[in-house]
């Protein structure tokens, strides 16, 4: 807000008042007048006339970015008419477009004319990932450019044209263009066969070897069932394995029925996978059964992919039901084709979670827990 006053010098000043600083500091001619020991701040409003005055609360007060104030007083405009009616928003709205559309419009100084730039025009300018992205782009076009009979009638082809060609081609066209202009197939290397000796294994497993805590078979090819059985057996008296992984290695029920045996004299494992074997739905059942009913220190089991993935509602109502009964188990590996038998087991293992919490915080459970740590 700006006045004209006369503080005791020879010609008029402006002083602005700031909203930053609330009328703290006012300055004229480079000078701070409110600085100034003869100056007063009640001797300065006293100079004002109240609407002055009015006008400097207004503009003090006003705040466009404000929502709690309504809107009238966000800003320092304040209208002195009378009200002529209800606001009608629909009539508004109908007026200003009226008005809008009966204003002519204005003359151009330059006309427009087409392809003509006029001012500075606009260069891109791009970083070195951009750069290098493009030149690649530049690069795969140039390698998979044709010769220049083939562009030009590639040139001239019509849809349909496009089409037949991928037709003949036995490919979507939209594929088909985009094969033409994909960069080249890398070529990774496959992973090393698991060269893990079950001979050797079984050895240490038969010495309750204090080194062997985790034993991966994974895609060992050559595990008769009798092999396995042994492998298994050896679970009963072994004290220090904690994760053992067999998939894929066309595991049978025979052999799953004699781990199933060595599990209840076990209680160091942890961690047990079983995926993509042979395992029947009914085995898988008895294995869950088996886990809930003795003392063992399991709490993660992954029998996912077996031969027979859909086992019916009767055998997945049997895995829930032991997996309910089991308050050790945290991390369950299978498919379920029901909603219902999938929630319930999912709402107990977190159920089996929290316990865990509340244990390690002090807290009272009502069922017994296991500790956990990740196998070695």
């Amino acid at each position: 807000v700006c006045c004209q006053f006369g503080v005791g010098i020879k010609e008029e000043s402006t002083l602005r008042i700031t909203w930053s600083k609330v009328m703290s500091r006012t300055v004229a001619f480079g000078r701070d007048i409110l600085g100034a020991p003869d100056v007063d701040i009640e001797d300065l409003l006293a100079c004002l006339s109240s609407t002055e005055v009015q006008q400097m609360l207004d503009e003090l007060a006003s705040d466009p970015d404000d929502k709690h104030v309504p809107p009238s007083v966000r800003n320092a405009y304040r209208c002195e008419k009378k009200a002529t009616g209800e606001l009608d928003h629909h009539s508004l709205i109908t007026h200003i477009k009226e008005e809008s559309l009966a204003s002519p419009d204005t003359e151009e100084l330059v006309t427009f004319e087409a392809g003509i730039k006029r001012g500075k025009v606009f260069v891109p300018t791009f970083t070195d990932e951009e750069e290098d992205e493009m030149k690649k782009k530049a690069e795969i076009a140039e390698k998979v450019k044709l010769d220049p009979d083939e562009e030009e009638a590639l040139a001239a082809a019509s849809l349909e044209d496009v089409m037949a060609l991928a037709d003949i081609l036995n490919t979507n066209p939209q594929n088909f263009i985009m094969e033409a202009y994909a960069n080249p197939l890398r070529y990774f290397e496959p992973d090393l066969p698991n060269s893990t000796d079950p001979k050797e294994i079984f050895e240490k497993l038969c010495d309750d070897d204090q080194d062997v805590k985790d034993v991966n078979l994974n895609n060992v090819s050559g595990i008769d069932e009798k092999q396995a059985c042994e492998i298994f057996d050896t679970l009963r008296k072994n004290k220090n394995l904690t994760k053992l992984s067999v998939v894929n290695c066309d595991i049978s029920d025979f052999a799953v029925s004699t781990l199933i045996l060595a599990l209840e004299e076990n209680q160091s494992l942890l961690s047990l996978n079983l995926e993509g074997n042979r395992i029947s739905p009914d085995t898988l059942a008895s294995i869950f059964e088996s886990l809930a009913n003795c003392r063992n220190g399991l709490i993660e089991v992954r029998v996912a992919g077996q031969a027979q993935e859909k086992m019916g509602h009767r055998v997945e109502s049997r895995i829930a039901d032991a997996v309910i009964k089991n308050p050790r188990l945290i991390k369950l590996g299978i498919k379920f084709e029901f909603k219902e038998v999938m929630n319930r087991v999912s709402r107990h293992l977190i159920k089996n979670m929290d316990n865990i919490r509340r244990k390690r915080k002090g807290e009272q459970v009502e069922v017994e827990v296991f500790d956990w740590t990740q196998a070695r």
